[in-house]
C-alpha cells in the first residue's frame, strides 16, 4: 500500500540570509508617520519629504565623526614630519 501513498511535498519557506532591520524599522517608521501627518498635509507640510527629519541626525554624526577624523589627522601629520626629519638626520650620522 505504500505505493500508492505519496507524501505531500514540503511548502517553501524561505528566510533572507542578509536582512536590514534597521532599514525594515526606518521604514515603518515612515509609513507610520505618513499615516499619522495625513491630516497636516492641508498645512504646507509634505509627508512626501519626511525622510529627512529621520535622517538629519545621522548626517550631523557622520559630519562631526568626519571633521574629529581630520583633526586628528592634522595634528598627527606635524609630529610625523618632526619623526620622519629626526630618523633622516639620524641616518645621516649614523652614515659618516
Amino acid at each position: 500500500m505504500g505505493f500508492f501513498h505519496q507524501p505531500k511535498p514540503r511548502h517553501f519557506h524561505h528566510e533572507p540570509i542578509y536582512f536590514d532591520e534597521h532599514k525594515d524599522r526606518v521604514k515603518q517608521i515612515e509609513k507610520r508617520a505618513r499615516q499619522e501627518l495625513k491630516v497636516k498635509e492641508s498645512h504646507g507640510f509634505d509627508a512626501g519629504n519626511i525622510r529627512g527629519a529621520f535622517t538629519r541626525d545621522a548626517a550631523k554624526k557622520r559630519a562631526r565623526r568626519r571633521s574629529l577624523i581630520t583633526s586628528v589627522l592634522q595634528a598627527n601629520t606635524g609630529a610625523m614630519i618632526v619623526i620622519i626629519i629626526a630618523l633622516i638626520l639620524i641616518w645621516i650620522y649614523l652614515q659618516k
